[in-house]
């Protein structure tokens, strides 16, 4: 090996240690480089996740809202409906067939019924389809028939004169069938309607059917 060659080896350790000393540094200064920008990005960092968590919380609050406004437009168009016909799901069916049949008193919260005076031959029929849940009397009514319809209203057929009727408890009937048949001119027939446990105007279901 000539001596000029064993020269240059001796200085080889000396270049590979610096070059090993300048990759050192320049990764140091690059870490201490991105330290420096990750701080100087940490306050926006922190702002994009605010106005993110802001963002979630007003996406919340309108999904809240528009199922607010929802609720309130089916219940407004409820009311409506309501409004206009407030028992249109009540047996509406007029309870007196044949001749007679007049309206000698209406409802009222003295008398929760209506009233009409009927002749012999006349016949009471139902108001809407239901079952019969009460066939019976008091000292008032020779005859008291009990119906039950659907939406929990309830109709009432008091004869002021004893009449016979086949009718027996569960039996089911529909509009128009028939109760029970007047034999005496001049019975008086009140009719009753129920609903949530409190009496309403027979008329105003009546009417409300046109």
């Amino acid at each position: 090996m000539s001596r000029s060659v064993y020269r240059l080896l001796r200085y080889v350790p000396f270049v590979i240690l610096a070059v090993f000393v300048v990759l050192i540094g320049l990764i140091y200064f690059e870490q201490k480089e991105m330290i420096a920008l990750r701080a100087q990005l940490e306050p926006y960092t922190q702002q994009i996740e605010q106005q993110e968590a802001k963002l979630a919380d007003l996406n919340a609050e309108n999904k809240k809202l528009t199922d607010e406004n929802t609720l309130l437009k089916q219940e407004m168009e409820t009311a409506e409906e309501e409004e206009k016909n407030p028992y249109q799901d009540a047996p509406n069916g007029y309870p007196y067939m044949g001749t007679g049949g007049i309206l000698v008193s209406a409802y009222s919260a003295e008398q929760p019924y209506m009233s009409i005076n009927t002749h012999t031959d006349g016949t009471i029929v139902a108001g809407g389809d239901g079952t019969v849940t009460s066939v019976s009397s008091d000292d008032t009514y020779p005859l008291i028939v009990e119906i039950q319809h659907a939406d929990g209203y309830i109709t009432r057929y008091l004869s002021n004169e004893a009449v016979q009727t086949q009718l027996q408890e569960d039996t089911q009937v529909n509009t128009g069938d028939a109760l029970f048949t007047i034999t005496v001119d001049n019975t008086q027939f009140d009719y009753q309607i129920i609903y949530k446990n409190k009496p309403i105007d027979p008329l105003v279901v009546i009417e409300a059917k046109g």
